[in-house]
């Protein structure tokens, strides 16, 4: 074991942790929940504020651990401070640091670790907040962001905290002398600092929700005005204007963004900065929908701004949600169960509920909060939940709809599609769990049993004497990218003991697009096993034909959207043909999906397309249904013609 490093400065680094007072404080909810949060966003068990000190770590926050604390030797967050990048320990055992940690080959069974570092206001590195696992697993680029984004959340408080205490500290002093100009200035410094963003100059959170508690308290007495909306506004693609032009680029941006929101400003108005790529917006006596919009539509404009980066130029757009009091709160006038507070909290988690609606929607977009979408987050929330049990009991199952060959009639292969029979809601459309299920990371293990089912019951059937036919699998990215997956196919298929040519893999084009090298590389080795690949859904993302070029693949598959109407648009049957002469140019099969009827069926047909699935032959079918008509059509197509 390798016990970690003191730092050079450790004596200013040891006086910055003990000026914050936390030390040894008692437990509060605003670290609790941050705590919280990060277990259910990064999906981990164990979530801590970890202070380190002389010789101990202790937790000012945890989630999921019962320890309050370790010695200093053992700590993970011992190392993570010695660097300015977070520490990411995907197994440890398997890193020569921590294999043969107490905490990870005692009770505690640490295999997973990744933290932030925690700074002092005068950057010091005090601690860090970390997430924890007792199976090895890893952290992708956005969750990585989730896990920074958190830390600074919890930074915040602590030089919050420091700030006050300093604040404090210096009135005391102006009491004994007040004519002191020094201490003065410095006590109205510090002011400042507390309840302002240091970056844009923008009142800060704190001082937001004591802005908005005081609307709604003049409007309990009758004295304000009658209605209030509160914005929420978040920049899009602002990580990856970060990721191009580096944090200085980042942040003139949002000084920028900042000067156009305030040229609009009216008397009274109030905006403030509540996160690294948010601003919230107080707009008094706004209360009429349409005026509200109008207003919103002419602060959105003013911030959209285009960035030159060296990939070329970014457009930076904004989302925003809103919410107005009393419409959008309970009415009743005290707010909520919390009376003002209760209300302010309200307004402001209501407005950014909308805004995270917004920014679903494809971003540059102003949405109103209202109860029908409280009711789907909430039911999003608990389908979420109810997901992660799906698979343990039983309630997901694979149907499987019948490609076929337009030249012979014979069946081409099958897709085997994912369902969810929920026992209270029934079954429950893959298009309402599936991006659940991507959001939530779940997609890699329901992704994993749904190739290990498929492979399952292509042997079962194999036993049975059913005729051979393959199967086409869709990937996510997450399982695509974030996994091993050329070793899960391997394993999977050769303990199966079935040839690799039964197997078919569908990759959407955003798949190969964000990391078109590694894509490409990944594709090769899954090639190489004997594996069939497709692109899914192509046609709705960014494919070229010189891009396509670049991809071993041996299929197209074309949007449905496109055959929808394909019979009855020129354009979309223009689309059709252009995309079936392209792949034949390059070799490739043709897939058309979502084929409902003989109009579709025939201008398909007259274009060339080598495969069709879609109702006008079946729909997706139970296994039991599938095999039966697998047999029926192996016996049609043996019968001796005429």
């Amino acid at each position: 074991m390798q016990a970690p490093d003191i730092p050079l400065d450790e004596a200013r680094r040891l006086a910055a942790l003990y000026a914050t007072r936390l030390l040894g404080s008692p437990p509060e909810d605003a670290f609790d929940r941050i705590t919280r949060m990060a277990t259910r966003l990064l999906k981990m068990p164990i979530a801590l504020v970890s202070l380190v000190d002389k010789d101990i770590q202790w937790f000012k926050s945890r989630c999921g651990f019962a320890p309050t604390g370790s010695p200093r030797d053992i700590s993970f967050c011992g190392h993570a401070i010695l660097d300015h990048e977070p520490l990411v320990v995907p197994d440890a055992l398997l890193d020569p640091r921590f294999a043969d940690n107490p905490l990870v080959t005692g009770e505690e069974h640490v295999r997973f670790y990744a933290g932030v570092q925690l700074y002092s206001i005068d950057r010091m590195a005090i601690g860090t907040l970390c997430v924890l696992d007792r199976v090895p697993r890893t952290l992708d680029h956005d969750e990585l962001d989730i896990l920074r984004d958190l830390a600074r959340m919890v930074e915040g408080l602590i030089q919050h905290r420091q700030l006050a205490s300093a604040a404090r500290s210096l009135y005391s002093y102006l009491d004994l002398d007040p004519a002191d100009p020094e201490l003065s200035a410095a006590a109205g410094q510090v002011e400042f600092l507390l309840n302002h963003d240091v970056l844009t100059g923008l009142a800060n959170r704190q001082s937001l929700v004591r802005a908005v508690q005081k609307h709604l308290a003049a409007m309990d007495d009758g004295e304000g005005n009658v209605k209030t909306l509160v914005a929420s506004i978040n920049v899009d693609k602002f990580k990856r204007l970060n990721e191009l032009l580096g944090h200085h680029g980042g942040d003139k941006a949002l000084v920028t963004i900042t000067r156009s929101l305030q040229a609009l400003l009216r008397p009274g108005d109030m905006l403030a900065r509540a996160g690294n790529d948010e601003f919230v917006l107080l707009l008094p006596g706004l209360g009429d929908d349409s005026a509200a919009r109008d207003r919103l539509r002419q602060l959105m404009q003013a911030a959209h701004h285009e960035y030159m980066t060296p990939g070329g130029p970014i457009p930076l757009t904004c989302s925003i949600g809103y919410a107005i009091w009393p419409d959008d709160g309970d009415g009743s006038g005290d707010g909520s169960e919390g009376g003002i507070e209760g209300g302010a909290d309200l307004l402001l988690n209501n407005a950014a509920m909308a805004m995270r609606r917004a920014k679903a929607l494809g971003g540059g977009q102003i949405q109103r909060f209202s109860e029908e979408l409280k009711r789907a987050v909430n039911r999003k929330l608990t389908l979420e939940s109810q997901l992660r049990r799906a698979l343990e009991q039983n309630e997901l199952f694979l149907v499987y709809q019948p490609k076929i060959d337009l030249r012979s009639g014979a069946v081409a292969g099958l897709e085997v599609l994912l369902r969810w029979h929920h026992p209270e809601h029934g079954t429950v459309s893959p298009v309402e769990f599936i991006p659940i299920a991507e959001e939530s990371g779940l997609i890699v293990s329901i992704g994993e049993w749904v190739l290990k089912s498929a492979i399952a019951q292509s042997r079962a059937w194999h036993a049975e004497g059913v005729p051979e036919a393959t199967f086409a699998v869709n990937l996510s990215a997450r399982q695509f990218l974030d996994t091993d997956i050329v070793a899960t196919v391997d394993t999977a298929m050769r303990d199966a003991g079935l040839p690799p040519g039964v197997l078919e893999l569908e990759l959407t084009e955003s798949i190969s697009i964000d990391d078109p090298e590694r894509s490409a590389a990944l594709m090769a080795r899954l090639r190489e096993l004997g594996i069939t690949l497709s692109i899914d859904d192509f046609g709705t993302g960014y494919s070229s034909l010189s891009y396509l070029k670049r991809l071993p693949v041996d299929k197209l598959k074309i949007d449905r959207s496109f055959v929808l109407d394909m019979h009855q648009s020129a354009e979309s049957l223009a689309m059709v043909r252009a995309i079936i002469a392209m792949a034949h140019s390059l070799r490739l099969e043709v897939i058309a999906e979502g084929v409902e009827n003989t109009a579709q069926l025939a201008a398909l047909r007259e274009a060339e397309c080598d495969h069709i699935q879609g109702y006008v032959f079946s729909k997706p079918l139970p296994a039991d249904e599938c095999a039966a008509y697998l047999r029926r059509h192996a016996a049609h197509a043996a019968q001796p013609v005429g």
